[in-house]
């Protein structure tokens, strides 16, 4: 069981690695229980998600009855929470950054609720009409290049990587998440 302390220092060591201190490494648990125990946060962030996704534009043309639209959508985002770790012990190994694994992913995995703090906002805003559609769009793209840039630096400083790689490893992330996200739409029938 997670305690409310850890999951204040997690979201305060992901806080402060998001804004490029890499101290925020030392309020993480970054043990092997605090490693499963940070897969916590994405039950922390999954009202938010699903509540984006019901928001989409495009699902009032969803034909699926409501448990086939939970439970496609609810597969899709347990494998989005463990496929990019599953896929990071590999690249790893690859790369020779076994010992920082487990810093990684605690780190990212934190750094998805503040993530999340950015985009629901955004996403609110943009679904409700508040903003013109080119400073909507903006916004977005603003929001989605900081979260890159954030998770950029995190896998730069968990891994203790260069630049260049880090950039590769959240181009993974991103393409996985499109990936997964075109396949739950498909199923859903959402061209």
């Amino acid at each position: 069981m997670i305690s409310l302390r850890e999951i204040l220092y997690g979201l305060y060591g992901a806080y402060r690695l998001c804004r490029f201190d890499p101290q925020g490494l030392g309020y993480l648990d970054r043990s092997h229980e605090g490693f499963w125990r940070s897969f916590f946060a994405a039950v922390l962030v999954a009202p938010a998600h699903f509540l984006i996704i019901a928001l989409r534009p495009d699902a009032e043309s969803v034909q699926a009855s409501l448990p086939r639209i939970v439970l496609i959508e609810g597969t899709a985002y347990v494998i989005l929470v463990f496929a990019y770790p599953v896929i990071m012990h590999a690249i790893c190994q690859v790369l020779d950054r076994q010992r920082q694994y487990v810093s990684y992913i605690v780190a990212y995995n934190w750094a998805g609720a503040v993530q999340m703090a950015l985009v629901f906002p955004m996403a609110l805003i943009t679904t409700s009409g508040l903003l013109p559609m080119p400073a909507a769009n903006l916004l977005q793209l603003a929001v989605t290049a900081l979260t890159l840039v954030m998770f950029w630096y995190i896998a730069k400083t968990a891994l203790e990587i260069p630049g260049h790689i880090a950039a590769v490893l959240v181009t993974i992330d991103v393409v996985l998440s499109y990936l997964l996200g075109a396949v739950a739409d498909a199923r859903l029938g959402i061209a």
